[in-house]
């Protein structure tokens, strides 16, 4: 399961892309000529041109001042026929984007791309209305065409990468990051970068690479509690307990209200057998996020463990009514078996990450049932991945040590991690839901 919450995804703020849209337009030289005919005497042509320019820069400073409104008002008076047109459609395309109009935004850099169509930062304000309105097939498109027509036009390979990154393409993105870090070093752009690549790496559960851009990223900011926690993280999947704690334990004591912080810290206690400090992580997450089954479980399992009848008791009939409502909105344990038994179908075709990211959702949505971490663990064995496996293993015995199935998984992971290759063989396959 993932324990990296919506609250960092893997993109800019809404605000920021909008901002970045008109100042795209913003940026652009003028393109307007102005022919002189005689010393003391402007040409017609010349006079429109002109007008058109002084009538972009007014209308720019109303919307940088957030009068979107009253810059598209100002450039209704625009004449489409004189020279700057195309700027004059690709600045009402951002007001519309602005004001929350997709259809006529869109509708105006159309037209401003037909007027000028090998013009880049067209392309980029265009792409960036486009994410605007989570219209990522049609950002992505503009975005790689401004790139195509001018490799490297300011902004637009990083919002070409933040787009790709909002897609969950995060291997392309990547790729976009790591060719921006050709260009682009100083301080800035360069924990901007280190924290987008951070997080293409993380979504694809490079874990080494994640912990590598996160420690990057530390050196620009050496207080941000998502770095801690997803470095954390990569060391817990890569079973080095050791070095995840003091990770956690940096990013609760930065985070205090972050729940899956909490959480994978009470699993880590729990599993080195610091089992009051577990308790404490664990009521704290449970605290965030009352009805998380995992933590509910987590803590039943261990109040059992002490005797604690009173607290056993008291999350047993919690845990109850988390059943008694999966079942009222869709049962969750028949979603579960979906899940497991859809990553089964994945991993026979050959699509072995998919596959386990259909394990891992069906561990999420039934946390009692523990074939779908072990079906993980089986697969993360024979995708070469021992110690990741032996993470999830030691998980599922942190709740039963007698689990005779997992402690054979184990006894081969352990097998594989020493080298013994040939063990691979020996697993057994996963096991199906019926």
């Amino acid at each position: 399961m993932s324990l990296f919450d919506s609250h960092y995804r893997p993109i800019s703020s809404t605000n920021r892309l909008r901002v970045v849209a008109w100042l795209a337009i913003f940026g652009m030289t003028s393109q307007l000529s102005f022919p002189l005919i005689g010393v003391a005497q402007t040409s017609r042509r010349a006079q429109h041109a002109l007008s058109t320019s002084a009538l972009l820069d007014q209308a720019k400073r109303l919307v940088q001042g957030g009068d979107p409104q009253g810059a598209l008002s100002l450039l209704e008076r625009a004449d489409l026929h004189a020279p700057g047109a195309s700027e004059i459609h690709a600045l009402r395309g951002v007001c519309l984007a602005l004001l929350a109009k997709p259809i006529e935004s869109a509708e105006e850099f159309d037209q401003a791309i037909a007027l000028r169509p090998n013009y880049a930062p067209t392309y980029l304000s265009s792409g960036l209305a486009f994410a605007n309105f989570d219209d990522l097939d049609r950002a992505s498109a503009r975005l790689s065409t401004a790139l195509r027509l001018d490799p490297r036009l300011p902004g637009a390979r990083f919002n070409y990468a933040l787009v790709l990154a909002r897609a969950g393409k995060y291997a392309e993105s990547e790729e976009q990051v790591d060719i921006e870090f050709a260009d682009k070093q100083e301080k800035e752009s360069a924990l901007d970068l280190w924290r987008l690549k951070a997080r293409d790496v993380y979504y694809q559960k490079k874990w080494q690479d994640t912990i590598d851009a996160y420690r990057k990223a530390l050196e620009f900011q050496s207080n941000w509690p998502e770095a801690y926690f997803a470095i954390g993280e990569a060391f817990y999947y890569l079973n080095l307990p050791q070095k995840s704690i003091p990770e956690l334990e940096k990013a609760v004591s930065l985070d205090p209200e972050k729940f899956t912080a909490h959480e994978l810290l009470g699993k880590l206690y729990q599993d080195t057998g610091r089992q009051q400090e577990a308790i404490a992580q664990l009521e704290e997450a449970h605290r965030l996020r009352p009805n998380d089954r995992e933590a509910i479980y987590r803590l039943y399992r261990i109040y059992v463990h002490n005797g604690d009848t009173i607290n056993s008791s008291r999350l047993q009939k919690e845990l109850q009514n988390a059943v008694e409502r999966d079942k009222a909105e869709s049962n969750g344990e028949a979603r579960a078996a979906i899940l497991n038994n859809t990553g089964i179908e994945l991993e026979k075709k050959g699509d072995l990450i998919g596959a386990l990211d259909q394990y891992d959702q069906a561990a999420k949505t039934d946390a009692t049932n523990v074939v779908f971490q072990r079906n993980a663990a089986l697969l993360l064995c024979k995708m070469g991945r021992p110690q990741e496996a032996i993470r999830r293993l030691r998980d599922i015995l942190s709740l039963d040590s007698d689990d005779a199935e997992t402690l054979q998984i184990l006894a081969v992971a352990n097998e594989l991690a020493a080298g013994d290759l040939a063990k691979k063989r020996t697993l057994p396959a996963a096991e199906a839901s019926h």
